[in-house]
């Protein structure tokens, strides 16, 4: 007994003095075909089958004879060992500063955390290793950054980046390829590709040479020929024309394209005939503002306005430039803000394009005592005014037809139309310090709704300060609101405040003239960056 307590003793001590062992590093496989990732059922939940496509990196949980358990964006469950790329070596070694691609690669980009293609680097080609992720190697491809599959990589501790490029006139700006291009150098004197990007890409240059743009990848440079990209111009929305829906999701993918870095899109619902309700983010800092439009379909003069506070603040914050006095690198930096350029894509489609936009033409003429004649509407294409559907006092509000019409019908229930749904659970999604609605017209602004004491007092004194940049009169605040309106639900449920700013002069039932835009833009040009230089406690 005692000799079995000394042996156990030994082991005990000697265990405790040998180091502990280094963390395995992740094993990740490729899947070589379009394939699905078994996630068996579990607590109630029936099996689920999730689809995974060919070439994407998995990372290995558990290997079992004919399958392997894997985790993929958040999916864990098995996939069939025959549906990947399992090779023989048993450790990939990355401590290498370079790297050599032993096949043709997918070059990879990380759009909103997902790896997307954006071209092909081929085989033999050696760059310089910035770090790994995620069974990725990432280097630097111009002001981004690229990745190829591990799997499809040597790791290198020394290698000589081939040349083949000349240094041309410094010239920085940016680029989206117009078709499939090459990165090319000269190679013996011959132009020669080192890999191919796709059209739609955006990159940066960094020089000029004869009838070359310069760019950086991977430690290395490669030319792209002139005529085979577009430059950054920095003009995308154009406001002096009707900003109709296609051309509003056009612009507003432009603009992401031209500005990965600050801009983001995102689709926050869809209206009652199906069309996507976009909320584009403008910044990088943690405090939030909201600018929205167009939630009357005669209104929209205001996505003009909306779309172009966009394009001018991502030009500001690119070119480093200000905006009566507002800094916008250093305010976006701080802020970001929310822009829904178009709450009521069916209602400003009817107006501007008339019943053939709707889904069910016959139903909008009937709505519309058999006239094709929209311009006077504000509604959905139900028939129901967004801005009367918010949670605030809503069943005492004043006016109400009744019953479906082009304006005032403030619906069955709060929140019964999927456009005032949507933005009530945008809202709750985020921590908006202040909230602007545009409207038109009569050039004033509402901004109370039952507020008092500190809050009153600070609310009051921020829609001064729009009052002042704008010119616009401020509604005086009243005891009895009518309520329902997108700003009074904001005012109310998040305590901050909220500006509706009606522009142009009252110009009745209509929608407002585009030959108005000028003075209107001249009055809000920077109301988005003011709003989120304040402070609001």
């Amino acid at each position: 007994m005692k000799k079995w307590l000394f042996v156990l003793l030994t082991s005990f001590l000697l265990a405790a003095s040998l180091p502990p062992l280094a963390p395995q590093a992740s094993t990740y496989l490729l899947t070589t075909a379009d394939t699905t990732i078994y996630t068996p059922a579990s607590a109630g939940q029936a099996a689920i089958l999730t689809p995974i496509p060919a070439r994407t990196n998995v990372k290995v949980i558990e290997e079992q004879e004919t399958r392997i358990r894997v985790s993929w964006q958040g999916v864990n469950g098995f996939i069939a060992r025959e549906y990947l790329l399992i090779e023989e070596n048993d450790q990939i070694d990355s401590s290498g500063s370079y790297i050599q691609l032993e096949t043709d690669a997918e070059l990879l980009e990380k759009q909103n955390g997902t790896y997307v293609k954006t071209g092909r680097l081929l085989a033999g080609e050696v760059f310089r290793k910035a770090g790994s992720e995620n069974g990725y190697v990432s280097f630097v491809f111009g002001s981004t950054t690229g990745y190829v599959a591990e799997t499809a990589v040597t790791y290198l501790t020394e290698a000589s980046l081939t040349g083949g490029v000349q240094p041309g006139t410094a010239y920085k700006n940016r680029a989206i390829t117009q078709k499939t291009v090459d990165l090319l150098y000269s190679k013996n004197g011959t132009l020669t590709s080192i890999g191919r990007l796709q059209a739609g890409v955006a990159l940066d240059t960094r020089a000029a040479y004869r009838d070359y743009y310069i760019v950086d990848i991977g430690g290395r440079t490669a030319y792209i020929r002139k005529t085979d990209v577009t430059l950054y111009t920095g003009n995308y929305v154009d406001p002096f024309k009707t900003m109709t829906y296609k051309q509003m999701v056009q612009d507003l993918k432009e603009l992401v394209l031209w500005h990965p870095d600050i801009a983001s899109l995102d689709v926050i619902g869809k209206s009652v005939d199906g069309r996507d309700l976009y909320a584009l983010k403008l910044g990088t800092g943690k405090e939030e503002i909201l600018v929205n439009a167009s939630h009357h379909a005669r209104e929209h003069i205001t996505t003009n306005v909306v779309m172009e506070m966009v394009d001018q603040y991502a030009h500001l914050f690119k070119t480093n430039g200000s905006m009566n006095g507002y800094a916008a690198r250093s305010i976006l930096q701080k802020a970001s803000i929310y822009f829904v350029p178009m709450v009521n894509p069916d209602g400003v489609s009817l107006v501007q394009l008339g019943a053939n936009s709707a889904k069910n033409k016959a139903a909008i003429l009937k709505l519309n005592g058999g006239s094709s004649n929209f311009s006077a509407w504000k509604a959905n294409i139900r028939g129901v005014d967004l801005n009367r559907q918010y949670p605030a006092d809503w069943k005492n509000i004043c006016c109400d037809p009744g019953k479906p019409s082009s304006q005032n019908y403030k619906g069955p229930m709060a929140l019964s139309e999927p456009e005032s749904k949507a933005m009530h659970d945008f809202v709750l999604k985020h921590s908006f310090k202040t909230s602007a609605s545009y409207h038109s017209s009569g050039q004033i602004i509402f901004w109370h709704f039952y507020q008092s004491g500190a809050r009153k007092s600070r609310d009051l004194a921020l829609a001064k300060k729009v009052s002042r940049k704008t010119g616009y009169s401020l509604v005086a605040a009243r005891s009895n609101p009518s309520g329902g309106g997108f700003n009074d639900w904001f005012i109310q449920n998040e305590q901050k405040p909220g500006v509706t700013i009606e522009v142009s002069p009252y110009i009745g039932n209509r929608p407002v003239p585009i030959i108005y835009f000028s003075s209107i833009w001249k009055q809000n040009d920077s109301i988005g960056l003011m709003l989120a230089n304040e402070k609001i406690q």
